[in-house]
Formats: C-alpha cells, structure tokens, sequence
C-alpha cells in the first residue's frame, strides 16, 4: 500500500502559499523526497491568485486592490484568476506511477478530485463532474465563472476550480474550496464582472445550509483521500529541504513584481542546494 505524506500548513499569506506548493514540486523532483504529497492549506490575509498566464491589469482593479489592502500572487498553473479568503485549497505532487490507475492527463483531473466528489457526497451533497456542460462557458476569466469537463458542481452550481502542471513525469495539482462565498467582495474588485452569473456558482455553506470549518473539512478530505486511493497517510511537516526552497522562493520569486506583473523570475534551483 503506498504512503503519502500529508502537510497542514494552516493559513499563510498568498506569496507564501504559492511559495510552499512550488518548493513541494522542486523537492519531489530531488533524490531526497520521493514520497508523495497531499497538502492543505487556507489563506490569510485574503487574496487573489492569478492563471500563470493572466495579466494581472487585465483582470484586477488593481488601484482599488491597494486601496483595499488586497494582494495578489501569480501561480504557477494555468486557469482563471481566483478569490482566496473563506477556503480551504490543497495541493498534490505525485508522479505518474504514484496513480493506482493509468490515466490521460485530462482524466487525472477526473482521478485526483474523486477524492473530493466522495467527500462532498458523505455530507449529503449531490456532486458531480461538469462533463456534458463544458459548452457553458463564459466570458470572464473569473475561475469560477467558467466550466471544464471535469469540474465539480453540487446541485449544478460549480463549486471551486482546479489547475495542474506537468513536469518531467511528475503531477502537481492545486485546487480552491470555498468554504462560504465570498463573490460579492471579488466582483468589485475585478476589472469586468458582467458577464459572472453568481446564481451558477456556490459554495460549501450555501450547498449545506450550515457553516462548515477548515478544520473539520480538512479531516473529512484526509480521511476520503485514504479511502478514495486506498493509501496510507504519514502526517508531516515541510523538510528541512522544502522549508530552505520555499523561503527561497518566497523572496527571490513570489514577493516580486518581475514574477506577479510579468511572469519574470529566475530557476530556483540557481541558488538553493
């Protein structure tokens, strides 16, 4: 039965959350940690993230952001720009063999988020993958307006997004899960809103009809993720490794204007052994 390593790094702020997602891949790529991983995280203080090849000006109001004291950070996946504040997201890296079942890489998204389809439905949720819907698609770069096959939707409202990148065999994927909807907020902040229709987008607490805590989600994810892939879980903290690359990152990537403004940044691995 294979292992995977699962971290709870809490609420960070936005450069440090995508900080810490790229280190786990890099690392994952070295002789040292080979074991694959199942991240969960928050966001604080709320922020947007943004598609690896968004331009933040584009999509974000970005003087009102400043006024706001709202910030931003560039991912490194594609897809449309995000709202983070009442969520929990995580994040997996894995190579290909690190799957029970061999997949396309457009249904390794359908695989890696069966586990959150399962745990949605344990609470009572009828969730399902978009599939025939992909001709929904809006016009706004908001993520969560728009729709790809094998997004999920509770009671036909899409609920979260998810983004991956390919890498030399390995698979890392990073997804949001709105805890409580926080649209009316991200709609003022976004260059054009006109063409988001909230009444297709929801979130955990309007699906329920209750407030759900990261907390308890976090542990119905884990414990779904072991029964979904029949895996063992090892409960850690980053390696000395991951802690050294992600500070790293932070600082000489994720804090500057070169990377979030304009996609520029230089190899992490320029610097750290």
């Amino acid at each position: 039965m294979k292992t995977w390593r699962v971290i709870d790094t809490g609420y960070l702020g936005c450069h440090f959350n995508m900080a810490i997602d790229e280190a786990l891949l890099e690392a994952y790529d070295s002789a040292e940690e080979r074991m694959p991983v199942l991240r969960i995280y928050g966001w604080d203080p709320q922020a947007f993230s943004i598609g690896y090849f968004q331009n933040p000006d584009d999509e974000l109001d970005l003087d009102r952001c400043r006024i706001e004291g709202i910030d931003f950070v560039r991912r490194i996946t594609g897809g449309g720009v995000i709202f983070h504040k009442s969520e929990l997201t995580y994040s997996i890296v894995c190579r290909e063999q690190d799957l029970s079942a061999r997949t396309f890489y457009k249904e390794t998204y359908r695989f890696l988020c069966s586990f959150i389809v399962e745990a949605y439905k344990s609470l009572g949720l009828e969730a399902e993958y978009a599939l025939q819907e992909t001709a929904r698609q809006s016009k706004s770069w908001f993520c969560f307006a728009n729709r790809e096959r094998y997004d999920i939707l509770i009671n036909g409202k899409k609920i979260g997004g998810n983004a991956q990148r390919r890498k030399k065999g390995m698979i890392f994927q990073h997804g949001s899960i709105p805890l409580k909807s926080d649209l009316n907020k991200a709609l003022l902040l976004l260059r054009d809103s006109s063409a988001i229709d909230k009444a297709n987008i929801t979130s955990l607490s309007d699906a329920l009809g209750q407030d759900i805590s990261y907390n308890r989600l976090r542990d119905l994810l884990i414990k779904s993720f072991k029964q979904t892939f029949n895996v063992d879980i090892a409960r850690e903290g980053l390696s000395k490794r991951e802690e050294a690359l992600s500070g790293h990152l932070l600082e000489e990537k994720y804090k500057r204007e070169e990377w979030n403004l304009y996609r520029n940044a230089s190899s992490p691995k320029a610097r750290v052994a």
